[in-house]
């Protein structure tokens, strides 16, 4: 005898108010996490009324189960010298006992396309596993270079003034980034709500101050069980400020086994913390180690919208000619037509109804081109794209290679 099984029937939509405590229970199963400590974080945090929690829920004997859950978070990102507003997609999460089953897979899609249907242009979210979120569009599009070292190792300096930062030195250590702090691809924008979110979740925080002003702070949390110190931000605005951190993290080796330092390699290698050293002995043995790891990954949700916040009112580069890409998405089965223009000297984006002749640029390829991931003839060539040699010339202009990375504090 065959026996037939029928799939149960599913439904995604936005998570109401009463089945939130449902929501965090996922989340808890999902990354060990116990619920009364999850609770506050969950309900505190500066974001909750402005993320959309999404579920999947099934049908089961006439009552319906929630089973997978996303946090869909509003921010804004740097790409070059624009503010690109998206979402960032955290704690993809289905009940232990649903799992396999494809419910995340339909989840992360229903919400992409609700997304796409709300003018969002782009999403970006940092995966556990680059191929499953590659096989729904997704595209690595950062790295991230990291350097773990023992508190011994790092340079020893005596210098006095750092201690712990009070709320009264928010303002000043606000006022600290906005002027040191670089706008590169992948760092999200400090509004209010991101600086709320910030010194509400990270409680150790240090500055040092000298004669009465702050001239650099560090933000750090803990890993593996306490063991490893991991440096979330670290400014400066002299170099006593430089040393003096430096020195007070080296006089931790009492409580941790390593220091970790994370962000791009120049940024790793500003930090003036591998100075050669008098116990050095075998030349073949590293001074230090540094990996590179695949970093953030991104999905292009509306093309048009997006080249429209990097491009609009742009200067048009010198000999640019109008172009139209046929941006091809075979994980929705759709293409769409995106003109790049010029009018007056500055580049305009526009949507293009008809056939029109095009460049065919496959979805995943743009989003590494626009994020400057690898310049766009490397991008061709390795995909073994047809694109026009003028094309390819006029993308690596309006998108050069930009050294994407999304560093440690910008974790969502």
């Amino acid at each position: 005898m065959r026996w037939l099984f029928r799939e149960p029937a599913v439904h995604v939509a936005l998570v109401p108010p009463e089945e939130e405590e449902a929501f965090l229970h996922i989340i808890c199963q999902s990354f060990n996490v116990d619920l009364p400590t999850a609770r506050p974080y969950f309900y505190d945090d500066p974001y909750y009324p402005h993320n959309q929690r999404w579920g999947l829920w099934v049908e089961e004997s006439g009552r319906r189960r929630l089973v997978s859950v996303l946090t869909a978070v509003p921010l804004q990102m740097w790409i070059g010298e624009r503010a690109v507003p998206l979402m960032g997609i955290a704690g993809v999460a289905t009940h232990p006992a649903y799992r396999r089953r494809g419910y995340a897979t339909h989840l992360l899609r229903q919400a992409a396309e609700t997304l796409r249907e709300q003018a969002v242009p782009v999403a970006v979210l940092q995966a556990f596993d680059h191929n499953f979120y590659r096989r729904l569009g997704w595209e690595t599009v950062g790295t991230l270079a990291r350097l773990r070292i023992e508190p011994s190792r790092l340079p020893a300096y005596l210098i006095t003034g750092v201690r712990r930062a009070e709320s009264a030195d928010y303002e000043a250590l606000i006022a600290l980034h906005r002027q040191l702090a670089p706008r590169k691809t992948g760092m999200l924008v400090r509004d209010d709500l991101r600086w709320d979110y910030l010194l509400w979740n990270f409680r150790n925080k240090w500055v040092f101050e000298h004669a009465g002003a702050i001239e650099g702070y560090l933000i750090h949390d803990y890993l593996e069980g306490g063991w490893v110190l991991r440096v979330r931000e670290f400014l400066w605005r002299t170099e006593r400020a430089r040393r003096a951190l430096l020195g007070w993290l080296a006089r931790n080796g009492d409580h941790v086994r390593q220091i970790e330092f994370a962000g791009t390699l120049s940024e790793l290698q500003a930090l003036g913390i591998i100075p050669l050293s008098e116990r050095h002995s075998q030349p073949e043995e590293p001074l230090a180690r540094y990996e590179l790891l695949a970093g953030f990954m991104a999905r292009l949700l509306d093309t048009q919208r997006l080249l429209e916040t990097l491009l609009h009112d742009q200067p048009a580069p010198e000999g640019f000619q109008p172009f139209c890409l046929r941006v091809q998405d075979r994980f929705r089965d759709t293409s769409e037509l995106v003109v790049v223009g010029e009018s007056e000297g500055r580049l305009r984006v526009s949507r293009a109804e008809s056939a029109i002749e095009s460049v065919r640029v496959p979805i995943e390829a743009l989003t590494q081109m626009v994020f400057g991931a690898q310049p766009a003839t490397e991008i061709a060539l390795r995909r073994r794209l047809a694109i026009p040699e003028e094309t390819l010339r006029l993308l690596e202009s309006l998108f050069p290679p930009r050294e994407p990375c999304l560093r440690p504090m910008d974790f969502f």
